[in-house]
């Protein structure tokens, strides 16, 4: 099993349309081959903050999602949303 966790930070007059795009990415990611889960987290004490919290079957499961269309898509429309570019950590289970 592999979990990643991505962190986005919305510009502070585009939070609404971050959340948004980041949550249109759960109802397709969801589906595809290899996801046990894929939950999209906003901050409680600071909105501008988002978290995807994922875990895959595989590296090549995630490496589909990556080349998914709505996340391609996603990809082209971000990086007028963000403050900073998204940071994507990819982890595996020890324990």
């Amino acid at each position: 099993m592999l979990r990643v966790v991505a962190l986005f930070r919305a510009k502070p007059d585009k939070i609404e349309e971050l959340r948004q795009a980041l949550t249109a990415f759960v109802a397709p990611t969801v589906k595809e081959k290899g996801c046990v889960f894929y939950q999209l987290h906003q901050n409680l004490a600071d909105p501008a903050d988002f978290s995807f919290l994922e875990e895959w079957e595989s590296e090549e499961d995630l490496a589909a999602h990556s080349r998914s269309e709505h996340i391609q898509a996603g990809r082209k429309l971000i990086p007028d949303l963000v403050s900073a570019p998204g940071d994507v950590r990819r982890y595996r289970l020890l324990a």
